[in-house]
């Protein structure tokens, strides 16, 4: 199976220097379709944000032809941590998570994209995964009523979340036991987490239900989201193994730095790659 053109989600995630109505009209000159959208201020912050501003933001993308197809929000620069030993920080963490699947149900958004928390450096790993798996099983059961999936993203860093690679995030799904919780690949994190795709198509088993795309480094040593085709990673590599793998999600793209000043030139030469590399 080849991947399709149809595949491809856009995002305002490195327009967060911009207001938010310019990154939706710079997406629409992008002929942008779907869209990951990246919830973060200035452009919808969770915490900021109530039903009339829910509203208006389902408006405004509806009114420029575009869908979200996966709701991400800030949670690492933000106080968000679901395996927080401290129970006030893991029961607001839990809170702004079931807020965001409420949201994601409104806008008809199907996804959504949880790190599923992390111990301090001097915690306990297998405490902190005893506390996420127990959040992450209630959220799974409000995921359910909302028909919303969780998705989850691995990474070999200890300060972001208890899953280092895909194993973990396989171990996490089959605990969890639930199809509204899966799996994800970034091409990043996947070399962070000393990982190739084939590892991770093969760990999931089927459960990957979302994919960051960009370019990077494709080094353990640093993380970095580059346009496609200006980086190191063999993309086209990746489209044939998740292509094969029969892989019916999105490729979203992920760029952030350094593309701040300019994110919809950025935006626009990581779209034209990837329209020309899927059927």
């Amino acid at each position: 199976m080849k991947l399709k053109k149809e595949q491809l989600a856009l995002s305002n995630f490195p327009y967060y220097k911009y207001s938010f109505q310019y990154a939706l009209d710079s997406l629409q000159r992008l002929d942008a379709d779907a869209i990951e959208l990246y919830a973060v201020e200035p452009h919808f912050h969770i915490d900021d944000c109530g039903l009339p501003e829910l509203f208006s933001i389902k408006r405004q993308i509806k009114n420029r032809g575009m869908r979200v197809v996966c709701l991400t929000p800030e949670q690492m620069k933000y106080p968000i941590n679901i395996a927080s030993s401290n129970p006030v920080v893991r029961n607001r963490s839990i809170g702004v998570f079931t807020k965001c699947l409420q949201y994601a149900s409104e806008l008809e958004c199907p996804t959504v994209l949880f790190h599923v928390g992390y111990p301090l450096n001097d915690e306990s790993y297998d405490d902190a995964w005893a506390r996420s798996a127990e959040s992450i099983s209630y959220l799974a059961r409000i995921a359910e009523s909302y028909g919303v999936t969780i998705t989850a993203e691995f990474v070999n860093v200890r300060w972001k979340t208890v899953l280092h690679n895909s194993q973990k995030a396989a171990k996490m799904i089959e605990q969890i036991n639930s199809p509204y919780f899966r799996g994800m690949i970034d091409t990043i994190t996947l070399a962070l987490s000393g990982e190739t795709v084939e590892d991770a198509v093969k760990n999931l088993k089927g459960n990957i239900a979302h994919c960051h795309f960009t370019d990077g480094p494709g080094r353990p040593d640093i993380i970095a989201h580059i346009i496609p085709g200006e980086g190191n990673l063999d993309l086209c590599h990746i489209i044939d193994v998740l292509g094969d793998a029969d892989y019916k999600g999105y490729l979203s793209m992920e760029l952030i730095s350094p593309y701040e000043d300019n994110p919809e030139e950025a935006m626009r030469k990581s779209a034209e790659w990837m329209r020309a590399h899927l059927d």
